[in-house]
């Protein structure tokens, strides 16, 4: 692979990486904030019980570490609160506040515009072959780390 490749899939992927930070400028969540809010309060598709912190992380694939860091940041802002199960204690569940729901509602219509407006400048079709795309990359990415974790 030439050098020009490289450093042009470096470029784009520290510019696709800087997005979440730019998501939405206004609202006061960031991508990851949001995306965290909405599994709380709607609940993960991998899941059917109460969410806890654990299936949290499987749900949005995120390490324990960055996840705690955001609920602590959510918390911080009065957005959600955490308890502890009373049948099991080591396990902690998380619940949106009122104040995280009116939140999380600003950023989901602020979100909706925003990728209403890219999908619209970007085509239809061509957001379905990026999702694809992105999809086979993360894959083949998984499965290298996976390979040379074992050798």
């Amino acid at each position: 692979m030439g050098s020009s490749l490289k450093d042009s899939f470096l470029s784009a992927s520290f510019r696709f990486k800087k997005l979440d930070a730019c998501y939405p400028s206004h609202c006061c969540i960031s991508l990851n904030e949001w995306v965290i809010m909405d599994k709380i309060t709607n609940g993960c598709v991998c899941t059917s019980s109460t969410l806890n912190t654990t299936e949290i992380q499987t749900c949005i694939q995120l390490s324990r570490p960055a996840i705690s860091q955001i609920l602590n940041s959510l918390e911080k802002k009065g957005y959600i609160i955490r308890g502890i199960d009373s049948t099991d204690r080591r396990k902690l569940y998380v619940t949106a506040t009122s104040k995280g729901n009116t939140v999380l509602k600003e950023a989901k219509t602020s979100y909706e515009q925003v990728l209403n407006e890219v999908v619209s400048e970007f085509g239809e079709e061509d957001m379905f072959h990026m999702i694809d795309y992105l999809n086979r990359l993360v894959d083949i990415y998984e499965t290298v780390d996976s390979n040379n974790r074992k050798e």
